[in-house]
């Protein structure tokens, strides 16, 4: 038992120690009122998560049945346009229903899965909902129970404040001791409110522990949800990492582009040698055809040398051989006339051969051209694919905006929640203020309201513990079913992309092989005609060819015979000179002799040599005439239109250019050397 010297510094700072209760009191009804915001905040939030979950839901099967759409809209299109361009084509490709069936094939399976996706999803939504409504009756029996231990504590509040009132305001010392000494009877009185009023602080500061565990709980909630906005974060960081990659899918498809064109250069290249390899083989087979007969003129040249220098030679002896010679002239005057010709008909050829060779160029300009084009459009193609990228890069940073300005509304109605609960929180204080008149009969009541309390108090925590775990099992619960909606979504997406990418990838296949073959049918009409003409020029080519032999074997034939006259005139020639001299021989011997039988013999000699002379000139004549007929009738076989007679030596030249204006490169005629008279 405390002394009176005890008692009256007790009595003093009672009232300090009054106010120092009561200012707690406040401390733990604000932070109750806060309490209760936040549990309202969370509250709304679950509720807006649901929301959200169940607007998420119906844009995903709202998705999904559009992509279910689109995949048989594909079908549909993919078939109808094999069938048109089966009737557009000429021949069928048995691979192109091949493929289609192996398309319809992926989008059935892919079907199949979606359907199974959405009823694991839908079983998986059903179980959720089942455990929020039952969450939320949970909750609704915690606030009931919260509700009625504030009651009490109101109450408790009241008999305080009926106590404080009955109490003495502040005494002097000597009143003071006088009533400690006539108090000293009521001490027990005083001992056992001051033990209640610990015990109340007890009470008090264990609500207060309770309150700052539940704080803890709210910090914590708070860490959560910045790691569900970390979360967000990171999901924009992935669409952006999608975006990046479908840069990087545009820069691939550019450099497919330059494959593509680099290999269709390549293939232009080798057709280009291909052309070239044979234009040079061509022409190595006519260089050889040339050089065998230009051998074979320098040999006959050769022999007409010979011939000429033999010529000469008799022409020196007779005056018959010089009016030859003078008709040779005149035919080597005609055949320069046909040689002048000739080179003209071969510029026109080289001519012709350029033109050709400039019309060549102009479509290889034009294939350039086309090329080009085709590069700005697809270079169009990509800018429009980066537009798109932009727009919908505006279209995320509105929906962000959108998303900040919910926020902002949401702060603002928990501004007006807060502003509602201090208006109830002055009600209720005015409710308190009613009560204290009631509190003399609640005095009884108070020892029953402690042991309620107390039971409360264990109940409470009971109750707490049980709390905590409800909530962690449905923040585990929740953040799996985020974590399953959030693999959906992304596996939904990657779909989708991918099948955009793959129906993209299709089109433009196509649309490159239909080009393609299209360049290609071109082409090879091209080549086809080039060929046929060639063809053509090869057959005109053999036919001189053989045109040529036949008259080199003619011409051969003529030399050998012409050889063999030389010969013979040669042979008669000496034979005449033999017989010239044995008549000298008989002039002088017969001079001795009597001289008119040797006139009359002289005149007989004289008469028998003229009229074999007149003999031989007829018989040559007759020979160059029907050596004229027979060159008339190879020149209008070569030609195609008879022409004047000409020398063997002319007729041998015009006959070997002519043959020679088919080739590419006729080689460069000598000027005809003038014989010597």
């Amino acid at each position: 038992m405390p002394t009176v010297h005890n008692l009256v510094p007790i009595i003093n700072d009672q009232s300090q120690y009054i106010h120092h209760l009561e200012a707690e009191v406040k401390f733990c009804k604000e932070e109750l009122s806060g309490m209760k915001n936040r549990v309202q905040v969370v509250v709304l939030e679950n509720e807006r998560l649901q929301q959200e979950l169940k607007s998420q839901i119906q844009e995903e099967t709202m998705r999904e049945q559009t992509l279910l759409d689109a995949s048989g809209n594909m079908q549909n299109s993919w078939v109808a346009t094999g069938e048109n361009s089966r009737v557009g084509e000429k021949r069928p490709f048995p691979h192109d229903d091949g493929d289609i069936r192996k398309a319809a094939g992926e989008a059935e399976k892919w079907k199949l899965e979606l359907e199974r996706l959405k009823l694991t999803y839908e079983a998986k939504s059903e179980i959720l909902e089942s455990q929020l409504t039952f969450l939320r009756k949970d909750l609704a029996e915690y606030q009931k129970h919260c509700e009625d231990l504030k009651q009490q504590l109101k109450h408790k509040e009241s008999l305080l404040a009926t106590n404080i009132s009955n109490r003495v305001g502040g005494l002097c010392l000597r009143c003071a001791q006088h009533e400690a000494v006539l108090s000293q009877t009521h001490n027990n009185a005083h001992i056992q409110t001051i033990e209640r009023l610990t015990k109340e602080r007890d009470d008090l500061m264990s609500a207060l522990i309770s309150v700052r565990s539940s704080l803890a709980d709210g910090q914590q909630r708070e860490t959560r949800a910045f790691e569900q906005v970390k979360e967000a974060v990171h999901m924009t960081e992935e669409a952006n990492f999608e975006k990046t990659k479908a840069l990087i899918q545009c820069e691939q498809l550019r450099n497919e582009l330059e494959r593509q064109t680099e290999r269709l250069e390549k293939e232009l290249s080798s057709q280009q040698e291909k052309r070239a390899f044979d234009k040079e083989m061509m022409k190595k087979e006519v260089a050889k055809a040339r050089k065998d007969m230009e051998s074979k003129m320098l040999i006959l040249s050769q022999n007409i040398v010979q011939l000429e220098f033999q010529v000469e030679k008799v022409t020196r002896e007779k005056i018959s051989a010089i009016n030859q010679l003078e008709e040779v002239q005149n035919q080597l005057t005609s055949q320069e006339m046909d040689v002048t010709k000739v080179c003209g008909e071969l510029r026109f050829q080289l001519n012709k051969a350029e033109v050709e060779k400039d019309e060549a160029e102009k479509e290889h300009r034009e294939y350039r051209v086309k090329t080009k084009r085709d590069l700005e459009i697809k270079d169009q193609e990509i800018e429009k694919l980066k537009v798109e990228l932009s727009e919908t890069k505006q279209h995320v940073e509105q929906e962000q905006q959108q998303a900040a300005r919910a926020r902002e509304e949401c702060l603002k109605l928990t501004e007006l929640l807060a502003e509602c609960e201090h208006q109830l929180h002055l009600t209720r204080l005015e409710k308190d203020s009613i009560q204290q008149s009631f509190s003399n009969e609640a005095k009884a009541q108070a020892l029953q309201a402690q042991q309620r309390e107390q039971e409360l108090t264990q109940k409470i925590e009971q109750m707490e513990a049980q709390h905590d775990k409800t909530e962690n099992e449905q923040y585990s619960l929740m953040t799996s079913q985020n974590t399953f909606l959030i693999k959906l979504k992304e596996e939904c997406c990657s779909l989708a992309k991918k099948l955009e990418q793959i129906s993209q990838k299709s089109r433009s296949e196509i649309a490159l092989l239909s080009q393609e073959k299209m360049y290609t049918d071109n082409k090879l009409e091209k080549l086809q005609r080039r060929n046929n003409e060639l063809e053509e020029q090869c057959v005109q080519h053999g036919k001189v060819h053989e045109t040529m032999k036949e008259r080199l074997r003619q011409l051969d034939k003529h030399s050998q015979a012409t050889a063999q006259q030389l010969v013979q005139l040669l042979n008669r020639q000496n034979q005449l000179l033999l017989e010239r001299q044995s008549l000298s021989e008989e002039v002088d011997r017969l001079r001795a002799q009597q001289p008119y039988v040797i006139i009359f013999k002289i005149i007989d000699i004289i008469s028998l040599h003229q009229r074999t002379h007149r003999m031989e000139l007829k018989n040559k004549r007759e020979e160059q005439t029907r050596t004229a007929e027979g060159r008339r009738g190879l020149a209008c076989v070569g030609r195609g239109s008879c022409l004047p007679p000409r020398s063997p030596l002319g007729e041998e030249a015009a006959q070997w250019r002519v043959g020679l204006q088919g080739c590419c490169h006729a080689p460069s005629f000598p000027q005809p050397r003038a014989l010597p008279s």
